[in-house]
Formats: structure tokens, C-alpha cells, sequence
């Protein structure tokens, strides 16, 4: 039979659901299992090595994992641990079922005597059709469908407050309303804030889900807690080797070889997945690799143009990326095409990662025109940037030196730094004040600045753009800089 029931309660064991009277209850299928190997044992003690060994193979749990899992199961069923009526603690050992089980036939279909009506045996699925809704309007990459996206995870975690799932959904959903603010000076901090609460949540509620550990690891990675985001990531994919989305996550927290090595699980597992090259080509041109990186970001800047209406995780900032391989290879009026293309394309994308491209370009173009003494045009290309992200610490620098000012670049940019260092971007900070200094013809000292940035242990990307940003131009001509490179080519092996 495929069908158990006791009390009101009836257990699916083809679909792992678990019902009242016809109405489907906000239990996890996981969960439904657990309960499931409890009464089909029927009334014989379950232990908790068993239910560990076959719920949570191979992974790091506590007895507390166990102990929440099953006080969430008899929330379900009303039941009282203390005088228990379906699921008796034996100390120590494990489990009983206690209430009497009956075996029932599945409804061949919707005439059958006693059928629940359509509309009524649905009435408790929509939680599950919120998160569905959620995780279409997310898979966008759209800003303005994160309300959507919010609200639908929201009204799943309300309607099923044990469904781990909605709770990784809306933890992504605010990994994203942060990663959408990025690019500024003070970005979205309280939005990690609940990301990381609302992730760590749907761990507790089901440890076996690897879409919980890896929107944990996402939110730590952006909030810079990249060893714990590792750990959070690996566990992910302990549970789900195959899934794209972790390997790439993965990438994103790790840095060197080991992000080379996640691009390629995920490129394996999704070709042709555009963002996969950003990452890859970040760390060759920090490693001074530009032909390899220039590959990487021309395959990248191909699948992106190829894409145009893709309604699923639209990419944006390859052209950005292969312009900077351009300017880093001497191929400058390559680079100005591209640093104006991606300007043009994410400047009207409106998608999560979109504003920011379209600012680095800008600032990238800037830069770039600066260095051909295209003033007027590097002024408008600064105040465009300047306008997305009001007071980036970049524009601010460049719209000082376009105007003549390069000896007053340090002064002018120590506002905006200040809000950086505020913010928690030290790197970012550290990076603007070494350029500023190099522009003001402080070369040595903006050195000095690059490089106690890269100096801390930590496998991260700080200044993995050092070697090819026009930003950094002046860096780059002062004596002592290919310490600093070689330095930063070592951080990235």
C-alpha cells in the first residue's frame, strides 16, 4: 500500500506528503520520511543511528538536527512529547510510534465515494506555488521582480514554516537585493543580514537540503566570511554534486585555482554559462595571464550578446571583462569599443548585476579616455557613473583628474573613502586611495597602499584588476610595481 493512515492523518509514500482530513500539512518531504520510517516500524523502536544514517548519510550533524527535526514533526501532528499520542521518545535510543496505523487504498480518480474535492486538495499547496512563483521571478536576475520574489518566499514561509526551501528562497532573495547595491559606496548591508538568518534557517529545518548550505555560503561569501562560506558550499555539494549553481557559488567564494576549478564543474554542468568567465578571467588577470583571460572573456562576451531576451540568468559585464584584457594587451581602441558597449548594455538591463557593469565600464572608458586626453568625453563618462551610484569613490577620482585637479585627488576622494571604510570595503577604499595617490604623482606611496591591501592571508580577489584597469595606469609605471604584481599573481595561484 502506498497510502498510511492513523488518526486524521493520512501519509503519501509515492509523493512524501502528509495530510489532515484531505488537506495537505506544511511538513518538508524530508521530514514526511522521517515520520514515514516511524510508523511504518510500527510501534518497534526506530533508533537515531538509523534515522541518521539513512536522512543525513555522511554528514556533519548534531543531535540537535534530530532532535528540532522531530519536535517539528509533532508540532505537525498537535502532538505532545510528554504524553504522546503518535511518536514517543525512547531516552537516549531513539523512537516509537504509538497510535494504531491502517493501510489504505490510493483514489483511482475524482468520482470514487469519499474523493476530496479538487479545490479542497490543493487549498494547502499554495505555499508551494508561492515558492514556485518566487523562484521564477528570481531566476530573472530582474531588480524590479525582487519585491515579487520577496513576497511570494514570504507568503511560502508564512503559509509552511517548516519548508527549508522557502527559506532558502528568500535568503537568495536578499543575497540578491544586496549584490543589486553592491557597487556602492554604502551598499544593502541589512539585506545579508537577513539573508544569512533566513539561510541558516532552512539548514536547521533540513540539513539534507543542499539549496540551504549553498545560500548560506552565498550570503557569508558576501558579507566576506569566505571560510565559513566555503565550508557552507562544500556541504552543498557533499549533497548535490551535479548542481551548477553551488559549483558556481563555490567559485564566487573561492579564489586561485580552486575558483578555476569550480568554473569548470559548472561550465561542465551548464555550458556556455556567461558569468562562469568573469570568474575564471578574474583570476588570470591577476595572475598577468591576458591572452588566457582574454579567451575566457571573449567566449563569455559571445555567449552574453547571444543571449538577448534569456528570461533565466542573464549575464552582463563580459564586455567589460574582455576590455580590460584588451587595454592590459596594448589593444586600446578594442577596449574603448568595449568599455562603451558594456556601458550601453548594462546601463538598460536592469538586471542584478547589471548597474554595477555598467559603472566599472563607464569608469573603465574614463579612465581610458583620459589617457588619450579625450577630457571632455572622460568628464561625461565620469558624471554618467557618478549619476548610478551617486558619490563612487572611482568617479569621484576620475571626475578630479579629468578636470585638471590630479594633484588634489587625494583631498577630493577622502569623503568617499571614508564612506567605503564605513561600509566595511576596505579593499575598495584601500584600492581608490592607492590610485588617488598615483594620479597626485605619489606613486610610491600608492604602491605602498596596494600593497598592504593584498598582503593579508586571505584567498580573496582584492586588486585582482591592478594588472590591467585604466584606473590603475599610474600604478603601474612606478618603480617597484612588479613586486606588487608579482605578489598579486601569487595570492591568485
Amino acid at each position: 500500500m502506498s497510502l498510511l493512515a492513523f488518526g486524521p492523518f493520512t501519509l503519501d509514500l509515492r509523493t512524501s506528503a502528509l495530510s489532515k482530513d484531505g488537506a495537505l500539512m506544511p511538513l518538508s518531504p524530508k521530514l514526511v520520511q522521517v515520520l514515514a520510517c516511524l510508523v511504518e516500524a510500527r510501534g518497534e523502536l526506530v533508533t537515531r543511528d538509523l534515522l541518521f544514517e539513512r536522512y543525513w548519510p555522511g554528514l556533519t550533524v548534531t543531535d540537535n538536527t534530530l532532535t528540532r527535526a522531530i519536535a517539528d514533526i509533532r508540532k505537525t501532528l498537535d502532538d505532545d512529547s510528554s504524553t504522546p499520542v503518535y511518536i514517543q521518545t525512547i531516552a537516549r535510543r531513539g523512537y516509537r510510534f504509538v497510535a494504531p496505523v491502517r493501510e489504505e487504498a490510493p483514489v483511482a480518480d475524482a468520482t470514487h465515494a469519499g474523493a476530496v474535492p479538487v479545490s479542497d486538495a490543493f487549498a494547502g499547496l499554495e505555499p508551494f506555488v508561492a515558492w514556485e512563483r518566487g523562484r521564477t521571478a528570481l531566476e530573472s536576475l530582474h531588480v524590479s521582480a525582487l519585491a515579487a520574489a520577496a513576497e511570494a518566499f514570504s507568503r511560502a514561509v508564512t503559509g509552511a514554516p517548516h519548508y527549508a526551501a522557502a527559506h532558502a528562497g528568500l535568503a537568495n532573495v536578499h543575497v540578491f537585493r544586496y549584490e543589486a547595491t553592491r557597487v556602492d559606496n554604502s551598499p544593502a548591508a541589512d539585506a545579508l543580514t537577513t539573508a544569512i538568518a533566513a539561510a541558516r534557517r532552512a539548514t536547521e529545518l533540513d540539513a539534507g537540503l543542499g539549496e540551504g548550505w549553498a545560500a548560506l555560503g552565498h550570503a557569508l561569501a558576501c558579507a566576506g566570511q569566505l571560510e565559513d562560506a566555503r565550508a557552507a558550499l562544500q556541504q552543498a555539494l557533499a549533497l548535490e554534486p551535479r548542481n551548477w549553481r553551488h559549483h558556481y557559488r563555490m567559485a564566487v567564494a573561492a579564489w586561485g585555482e580552486t575558483r578555476l576549478g569550480a568554473v569548470e564543474r559548472a561550465e561542465a554542468l551548464l555550458p556556455g554559462f556567461p558569468g562562469a568567465q568573469t570568474a575564471a578571467a578574474m583570476v588570470l588577470i591577476a595572475r598577468q595571464a591576458f591572452d588566457l583571460a582574454a579567451d575566457a572573456a571573449a567566449r563569455g562576451a559571445a555567449a552574453q550578446s547571444a543571449q538577448h531576451d534569456q528570461s533565466r540568468y542573464p549575464a552582463s559585464g563580459l564586455l567589460w571583462v574582455r576590455g580590460l584584457t584588451g587595454w592590459a594587451r596594448g589593444r586600446h581602441d578594442d577596449a574603448i569599443r568595449d568599455f562603451a558597449a558594456e556601458a550601453a548594455f548594462s546601463g538598460s538591463a536592469g538586471t542584478v548585476y547589471a548597474r554595477e557593469c555598467g559603472v566599472l565600464a563607464q569608469e573603465a572608458l574614463a579612465f581610458a579616455l583620459v589617457a588619450r586626453s579625450d577630457l571632455d568625453a572622460a568628464r561625461l563618462a565620469f558624471a554618467a557613473a557618478e549619476a548610478a551610484s551617486p558619490g563612487h569613490a572611482r568617479a569621484v577620482l576620475g571626475l578630479t583628474v579629468a578636470e585638471g585637479a590630479g594633484a588634489d585627488a587625494v583631498a577630493r576622494v577622502v569623503s568617499a573613502c571614508d564612506t567605503l571604510e564605513r561600509a566595511g570595503k576596505l579593499g575598495e577604499r584601500a584600492l581608490v586611495l592607492a590610485a588617488a595617490h598615483a594620479w597626485a604623482g605619489q606613486g610610491a606611496r600608492g604602491l605602498g597602499i596596494a600593497e598592504q591591501a593584498i598582503a593579508t592571508p586571505a584567498q580573496d580577489p582584492t586588486g585582482w584588476s591592478l594588472p590591467a584597469d585604466p584606473i590603475f595606469a599610474p600604478l603601474r609605471t612606478a618603480d617597484g610595481y612588479a613586486r606588487l604584481a608579482a605578489r598579486l599573481a601569487s595570492r591568485a595561484s
